[in-house]
Parts: C-alpha cells; structure tokens; sequence
C-alpha cells in the first residue's frame, strides 16, 4: 500500500497526525495519534461546555477556556488542556475559532493564553 497524503486530526487532542507505517492495513480506521489519546476519554463533555456557555453570550463574545472548569480544577493543568482539546476539536468542526489578542488563530498552531469564540454562519 501506498502511504496516504492526508493527515487526520486526533479525536482525542484534536491535533493532526501522519500515516504511520504500523497502520498501514488500517490506516482507514485509526481516530487517535497515540496510545494515551486512544485511552484518554474524549472531550465530549467539554466541548458540550464550551458551546453551552458560548450560545449564552453575544456572537462576539469570547470565553476563557478556564470559564469551563471548576474553581479547584482551573490549577489542573491536564484538565485545563482537556478543554483546550476540546476547543481544538470544535475549530476544526468549524462550531468555533480560537483566538489570541483578538485575531483568529490556526487551532493545530498556538501556544499561551486563548479564547473560544462562536464561528460566524
């Protein structure tokens, strides 16, 4: 088999991944780029979170992603990034943009402090 072009975005990290040889027969049914995300549970309740809280503000309003998190939670730097997967994920549905200092932000490629805004239809 010829190794595919296309990269995938990991339905866990929300971050793209490579053809890898040892997918090779099943390249057509991998969702995840690592053990850990294939282990680690989806950010469903997340991004449910993120658009919840973002359907309650203005169109141009923009949240926080520690908005999602509990007061105790918000020092929990694996949960903090869980919703920041989850953000990545709903970018890369098209539900939402990520921002940085007001500007749209490519969601495979940002680092520091973001917001979550709803995607203009």
């Amino acid at each position: 088999m010829n190794k595919p072009s296309e990269s995938k975005i990991c339905q866990s990290c929300g971050r793209p991944f490579e053809w890898r040889k040892k997918w090779e027969k099943d390249w057509q049914q991998v969702k995840y780029c690592s053990k850990a995300c294939n282990q680690a549970k989806a950010p469903t309740k997340f991004k449910e979170q993120i658009l919840e809280l973002l359907n309650k503000r203005d169109l141009d309003k923009t949240i926080c992603p520690s908005e999602i998190l509990d007061d105790d939670d918000k020092k929990d730097a694996k949960k903090m990034e869980r919703v920041r997967s989850a953000g990545r994920l709903l970018a890369h549905e098209g539900k939402i943009e990520i921002t940085q200092k007001g500007k749209a932000v490519d969601p495979n490629d940002f680092k520091g402090p973001i917001r979550f805004k709803l995607k203009k239809r």
